[in-house]
């Protein structure tokens, strides 16, 4: 929690994951623990790698990734933004 607070800048707020499970979105939907975290995640700065590895672009950000895909974190996303829906 006070790691979440530190991180926190204005008008962005770093949720703890254990509140963001308490979240009654969260449990109507059923998320996972793994979902609610890579949702949280993309909702940040990571969306800029995220969407890079998706769409292959830009140059600048593809390199970044050395190879990483995120794989495991996208499904999660895929998964998450799919019981919410």
């Amino acid at each position: 929690a006070e790691e979440g607070r530190r991180v926190s800048v204005m008008p962005r707020r770093v949720i703890p994951t254990e509140e963001l499970m308490e979240l009654e979105v969260v449990k109507r939907a059923g998320l996972r623990k793994e979902e609610a975290v890579a949702l949280k995640l993309y909702t940040g700065p990571m969306f800029y790698l995220y969407n890079a590895v998706l769409r292959g672009f830009p140059a600048k950000a593809v390199e970044l990734l050395k190879g990483n895909t995120y794989t495991t974190t996208i499904y999660c996303i895929v998964s998450g933004i799919i019981k919410l829906s």
